[in-house]
């Protein structure tokens, strides 16, 4: 270890990945040691915002791998960060590029949350020659039980990429995909646990009006969905094959499954993620 990561914006999702990075097991391996910060130091807006993160911080204790953090509102001119995460919402994207221009001129990498905004486009506000990288993750990833997809630019080494798979694991489930595919990433990803919340929400209330209490049909739809997701990763099955098996004929799931799709719900999930895919496209324009 020994570099300095910088993040920018420790909103919700830099937060997550401050805690993914911070909170990370320990790590013996003398190589995968040095891909991990010695420092990390997190940029807020506001005073406020940065005592939220120095408060989220204390409440961990010590990092297992030594790591330190220092929460500020503004950069110390004299910081040089090798890494440079942006978790900035997208439409103030422009504006950071700006103000820290040198420091992403002198970065050696920077890793944009911003969804929308292509590696070529930060590429062309960069003064430097940083490699690019593309993460997209989501809000279970503050609980280390998030996605994450990520893409690289052309100029991304192997070491790079491999430090960023290592750092990004821990927030999850991290997959390396093309950037073609980052919006679409956006929407199943970073919209995806809203939409899952949509269905759980209405797995619940479907048992609150069949006369289940609340609080117990909250639990058991959360239940259900973790347990089934859990299952379909430990058996590497299509997800039909396992609806199937649940669908005894003339049964009562089969003919509950019947009404969802007589009422749309499939193709209302489908249609909702490409729409969802149309926009993040949308928000790098703006």
């Amino acid at each position: 270890m020994g570099y300095t990561l910088l993040i920018l914006g420790a909103g919700v999702m830099g937060q997550a990945v401050l805690s993914a990075v911070y909170n990370a097991p320990h790590v013996s391996d003398v190589d995968k040691a040095s891909q991990y910060p010695s420092q990390i130091i997190t940029v807020n807006n506001s005073v406020q915002g940065a005592e939220k993160v120095r408060q989220l911080v204390q409440s961990f204790g010590d990092s297992p791998n030594g790591i330190s953090v220092k929460c500020e509102t503004k950069l110390d001119q004299d910081v040089k960060p090798e890494v440079v995460v942006v978790g900035t919402k997208p439409y103030q994207l422009q504006q950071v590029l700006e103000t820290y221009d040198s420091v992403f001129a002198e970065a050696e990498q920077v890793i944009s949350l911003a969804a929308g905004w292509k590696i070529e486009q930060i590429q062309a506000n960069i003064a430097g020659n940083p490699s690019v990288s593309r993460v997209m993750t989501n809000t279970p990833a503050k609980f280390g039980w998030g996605s994450a997809v990520i893409s690289h630019s052309t100029n991304t080494s192997e070491l790079q990429k491999q430090r960023s798979q290592e750092l990004f694991q821990h927030l999850g489930l991290c997959v390396e995909l093309p950037e073609k595919n980052m919006d679409a990433a956006t929407a199943l990803v970073g919209s995806g646990p809203a939409f899952a919340l949509l269905w759980m929400e209405s797995l619940m209330e479907g048992g609150i009006k069949m006369g289940i209490p609340l609080e117990q049909s909250r639990r058991l739809a959360a239940t259900v969905v973790e347990g089934t997701s859990k299952m379909l990763l430990a058996t590497d099955s299509h997800p039909s094959v396992l609806k199937h098996q649940v669908c005894t004929p003339g049964g009562n799931t089969i003919a509950g499954l019947v009404e969802m799709e007589d009422r749309g719900v499939k193709s209302g999930i489908v249609r909702g993620v490409e729409e969802a895919t149309r926009v993040a496209a949308e928000l790098g324009k703006k």
